[in-house]
């Protein structure tokens, strides 16, 4: 006899199946269907909910814009790893992406990511894959995500996120059959550690700077291919441990969100989303504004202070994370937007949102080939703003790459790859 394990409803397209009980039942409590569980595999393009692809595209321009000032070649830096000699126009486009963007689109890319793997969930409970198939699924598929991101850091990024999503996918496959209570208890716990290991970080630049006469920290400027690829590991190496800890509280609640398809039936959520809207950005922004005054030079703190603000910057960024997630869910309930009658942004947004992987990956590759000194060297001299319109830019030619990938019919190659991965392993199995 063969039960599902735990999960709420069922896939996006057709209605939802009754839910499931948050505990897994007892032996015998019921009965699995005389035939074998089938295969799931990839949902159709055009069987998948609106709202969670529209709402990555979206995520995609801020983590490019975030991920711009990394870029910046040379000169010294200070907190929020922002350059401390820029213009007056460099000052203030660094205080806007702290207030908007910085700790604030990155979660809400950790919180869709949860929210696949919680659809993931649903889909093999419902189709009464046995627990320990559908483990070794989320495993192989956290396995491959960190293959992914071993490599970008190898070729291109040391800032990659798809490192520390790998490391906090393994980890969340532990909680995926734990009680909503527990899902919001250990993201809270893990929220505030999060918080702390960033405002600590932010801090340990004030002093290093005290303890060096107060100059700021002087960045390497790699040279050579073989210098670049070790600075990019060394900072891998420390990047993904802090970054799995600062997704996984998001991922836990994308996890709790799926349970109830807040994102794929967003009119059925809508006070929900709304209260989420109106609430999470208004923390966000207020909890933003003494680490982006900072940032932006219109005061310079203490390393205490900055150990307050960095990790209050973190945890409302948390909340700026998923109010940005809910405001696409809330147009897209409001308009009654479905996949035919999405507006030409709409389908554009929706296009980076299913290439998610391949738009992630190209941006380093707009990003680095053209600006790193051992390759193209133009991001010498740049500034804040030059590479955040840089990286606007970016994002605007994975949306034309995506685009036409669409018109194609065509997945992107990263995600083919991924898919190819995982389900041949799986056949394996």
């Amino acid at each position: 006899m063969t039960t599902p394990f735990p999960s709420p409803g069922a896939p996006a397209g057709p209605p939802a199946a009754p839910p499931v009980p948050a505990a897994a039942p007892a032996p015998g409590a019921a009965s699995a269907p005389a035939a074998p569980p089938a295969h799931v595999g990839p949902v159709p393009a055009s069987a998948r909910a609106v709202a969670p692809d529209v709402a990555r595209g979206l995520a995609l321009l801020g983590i490019a814009i975030a991920n711009a000032t990394a870029h910046v070649v040379g000169g010294a830096v200070g907190i929020g790893s922002r350059p401390v000699d820029g213009s007056t126009l460099d000052r203030v486009v660094d205080g806007v992406v702290s207030l908007f963007v910085d700790r604030r689109t990155m979660p809400m890319f950790a919180l869709l990511y949860g929210y696949g793997i919680g659809v993931v969930v649903r889909r093999r409970a419902a189709a009464w894959v046995p627990w320990d198939a559908c483990r070794s699924d989320l495993l192989r598929r956290a396995g491959v995500l960190l293959a992914f991101g071993a490599a970008h850091v190898l070729l291109l990024f040391g800032g990659d996120i798809l490192t520390a999503y790998g490391v906090a996918g393994l980890l969340a496959v532990t909680l995926v059959r734990a009680s909503d209570r527990t899902l919001l208890v250990v993201a809270g716990v893990s929220l505030i550690a999060a918080g702390l290991v960033n405002g600590a970080m932010e801090s340990l630049v004030v002093m290093a700077a005290s303890w060096d006469g107060g100059e700021a920290i002087a960045m390497p400027v790699d040279q050579t291919v073989l210098a670049g690829v070790l600075t990019r590991v060394s900072a891998g190496v420390v990047a993904a441990p802090i970054g799995a800890l600062v997704a996984l509280p998001l991922l836990l609640l994308g996890l709790w969100a799926a349970r109830r398809e807040v994102l794929e039936r967003p009119a059925d959520h809508l006070p929900l989303l709304r209260r989420t809207v109106v609430v999470g950005l208004a923390v966000s922004v207020l909890g933003a504004v003494p680490h982006a005054s900072s940032v932006a030079g219109l005061r310079d703190p203490s390393a205490l202070d900055v150990l307050g603000t960095g990790t209050l910057h973190l945890i409302t960024g948390a909340a700026g994370g998923v109010a940005f997630a809910a405001l696409v869910g809330w147009v897209v309930a409001a308009r009654g937007l479905t996949l035919a009658t999405l507006g030409p942004v709409g389908r554009a947004l929706r296009a980076v949102g299913t290439r998610s992987l391949t738009c992630y990956l190209l941006q380093s590759v707009l990003f680095v080939l053209p600006l790193a000194p051992w390759a193209g060297g133009l991001g010498v001299g740049m500034g804040s703003a030059q590479v955040v319109a840089w990286g606007v830019g970016v994002w605007l030619v994975t949306v034309v790459v995506a685009v036409s990938l669409e018109a194609a019919g065509r997945r992107g190659p990263a995600e083919a790859l991924y898919r190819r991965l995982v389900y041949r392993a799986a056949t394996a199995a």
